[in-house]
């Protein structure tokens, strides 16, 4: 009697590791898509500001503190700063996009073989933020 109740813990194991594992591994991406999401909006958003009262060079402003401040809030998602509108002119949008490349942990983890939509090794995440150039 004790064997068979050996051998039913055991399949009952093999059959709910799996889904454990998905889960947590699930988790852990839908987090890190989550801080990559504020984290890009929080860079673009301080870039954005940083050269919209900036006195000259408002674009180059914007761009290396975006970059800056991305690199310091999430450095392993090898984050990338764009400036869409450059600004320069009172009164003209200047717009900076932030994109993290996120570690995709299904395709990591190798956990992408039972789940054969997620074939890419990062996800990416980007976030834009627009102000309206200070002049004084």
């Amino acid at each position: 009697m004790q064997r068979d109740e050996h051998g039913g813990n055991l399949v009952e194991f093999a059959i709910v590791l799996p889904l454990v594992l998905l889960l947590t591994v699930g988790l852990l991406q839908a987090g890190l898509l989550a801080y990559a999401g504020v984290m890009a909006g929080e860079a673009a958003r301080h870039g954005a500001r940083m050269g919209s009262v900036a006195q000259a060079d408002a674009a180059v402003v914007a761009h290396i503190n975006a970059l800056d401040e991305a690199q310091a809030a999430f450095p392993i998602a090898q984050p990338r700063v764009q400036i869409l509108a450059p600004g320069g002119i009172p009164g003209s949008e200047l717009t900076v996009r932030v994109t993290y490349d996120v570690p995709n942990l299904f395709y990591l983890s190798g956990l992408s073989s039972l789940l054969p939509v997620v074939g890419s090794p990062t996800i990416e995440v980007t976030r834009r933020v627009t102000f309206r150039q200070e002049g004084w």
